[in-house]
């Protein structure tokens, strides 16, 4: 579900996202992943570009590094390196794409800004909000255009009348 919701969100993510460059949205927070089976996996990525990645308790140590020319990230485990593109980054959610034609997108949850883990939820809050907002504003534009309207009939009906004082 999570992933069929980010395929639909995906380009309009882009502009919400506050971007990978900075590293204070990515660097000493726990990002927990819950896959399909409801296993929980957390990487912390440290300011040495060390990354732990722990899973069930187990620590495996790894390492990442930023690619501000890709926007992307290389992280080595178990001596392979991959590639991850950003998708969507803003201190609560952090969505990564492995590089390449495969749509599999790897989602985490800031667990300290997230505690029930429930990207779905913030996701559409985000996108809901941004519509919202944009109605708004069109609602706004359409009572402007509007109060345009009645200022040039009120200016219509004073010329009409002041000639009528005139003659």
């Amino acid at each position: 579900m999570l992933q069929e919701l980010i395929k639909d969100l995906q380009s309009s993510l882009k502009s919400y996202s506050q971007g990978l460059a900075n590293k204070n949205l990515l660097v000493e927070i726990p990002w927990t992943m819950v896959d399909g089976d409801l296993n929980l996996q957390r990487l912390i990525f440290r300011k040495d570009n060390s990354l732990y990645i722990v899973k069930e308790g187990e620590i495996q140590e790894s390492r990442w590094e930023y690619l501000p020319a890709m926007n992307s990230l290389v992280i080595e485990v178990g001596g392979r390196k991959i590639l991850m593109n950003e998708v969507f980054a803003d201190g609560k959610a952090l969505i990564l794409k492995k590089d390449g034609v495969s749509l599999d997108f790897l989602s985490f949850a800031n667990q300290n800004e997230l505690p029930d883990l429930n990207l779905i939820s913030h996701l559409n809050k985000l996108t809901n909000q941004d519509s919202q907002n944009r109605e708004f504003n069109e609602s706004q534009i359409e009572q402007q255009k509007g109060g345009w309207g009645y200022l040039i009939i009120a200016i219509i009906i004073l010329m009409i009348f002041f000639s009528l004082i005139i003659k």
